[in-house]
């Protein structure tokens, strides 16, 4: 039987290209000083919040520009290029910028990823920052760590110029802290235990 020898998938270089050659693009993202020639469609099932901008009635959908002013551009150039090819190579040193611009455009999987990344690079002097990021955007396993981190490290923590953040303009965070902190130190209480047999009196 003759032996066919598959070429392997090029999808993501292919992607890639797409993204770096601004072949065949359709629409244009302005980001302060620079601006990134897109393809409606790849944006549009890539990201829910793409597709509603770009469905018919919204101003983005009559327009071929649309000026993003809340996302640093070269945050956004990363954003982007995750859309296109399923990797974010500079995520480590953007990754909170990050995981607020993939939460804001709900790209769960570069979410987690930067939930990953804050997660392994939690210290004393970040750990009360990062928890007010996890809040901020729903990053609930990111929200555990750094809880669990500040609570493991409680007496360093409170040394820093971020416990006094928590502590000054986010009260409510600061009780669950506590409540989590409380919870660790109280003993576990055995319930339905059976009762215990009375001695008998002769």
């Amino acid at each position: 039987m003759m032996q066919f020898r598959v070429p392997p998938c090029r999808l993501s270089e292919d992607m890639s290209n797409l993204f770096e050659k601004s072949l065949f693009a359709d629409c244009t993202l302005y980001s302060g000083n620079r601006e990134f020639q897109v393809h409606k469609a790849v944006l549009a099932c890539r990201s829910p919040v793409f597709a509603a901008m770009f469905e018919h009635g919204m101003a983005e959908s009559l327009s071929d520009c649309v000026n993003i002013k809340d996302i640093d551009s070269e945050v956004l150039g990363e954003m982007l290029r995750f859309m296109y090819t399923g990797s974010a190579p500079n995520l480590e040193r953007m990754a909170d910028e990050l995981l607020a611009a993939a939460d804001k455009y709900q790209l769960e999987r570069l979410k987690v990823m930067c939930e990953q990344s804050l997660c392994l690079s939690l210290t004393n002097e970040t750990a009360c920052e990062t928890l007010i990021l996890a809040d901020l955007h729903s990053a609930e396993h990111l929200k555990t760590q750094s809880t669990e981190f500040i609570n493991l490290h409680a007496n360093e923590v409170m040394e820093t110029e971020g416990w006094k953040v928590l502590v000054k303009e986010h009260p409510p965070l600061l009780e669950q802290v506590f409540k989590a902190l409380a919870t660790q130190q109280t003993p576990p209480i055995i319930l339905n235990q059976p009762p215990r047999k009375r001695p008998r009196q002769y």
